[in-house]
């Protein structure tokens, strides 16, 4: 049901009750025949390539596997619950796109935090506006060199 009445700022509720984790729905898949709380790799083994980054200019190319991706996913997680990132909390993200951005994006959702992104050719003036709009807990700033 659609509350008409409600203003188009407010939040709706879709599915009260049910959890979904957009992260862990990417990383992992479900075993055919198992309960859905249960995680799979069918189809995404370890050492399957998940992603593949090629750089501007064809001047990097880079597999990265299932199992590697899954593994740095749970690291930069590990490190965002430690530094106090939760359910609900922004973060934004300065960066190009990435395999790392995207790192990044699933650790943020695998908490339940809201990921939100400046690119790096924004400027100054334009990463603070986004900052000031989005007021994240944590900042994740990526320089390349």
């Amino acid at each position: 049901m659609v509350d008409e009445s409600a203003r188009i700022d407010s939040v709706p509720i879709w599915f009260k009750g049910v959890n979904l984790n957009f992260a862990e729905n990417l990383l992992y898949s479900r075993e055919p025949g198992a309960p859905s709380s249960k995680r799979g790799k069918a189809g995404k083994e370890d050492s399957k390539i998940a992603v593949t980054e090629i750089r501007e200019g064809y001047t990097e190319v880079r597999d990265v596997t299932w199992g590697q991706l899954r593994k740095q996913v749970a690291e930069l997680a590990d490190a965002m619950k430690a530094h106090g990132v939760k359910k609900g909390d922004r973060v934004l993200v300065v960066a190009s796109n990435s395999v790392d951005t995207l790192k990044v994006f699933f650790a943020i959702t695998t908490l339940g935090g809201l990921f939100s992104s400046s690119s790096t050719d924004m400027g100054v003036q334009g990463v603070l506006q986004r900052a000031l709009q989005v007021a994240p807990k944590v900042w994740v700033v990526s320089c390349l060199w």
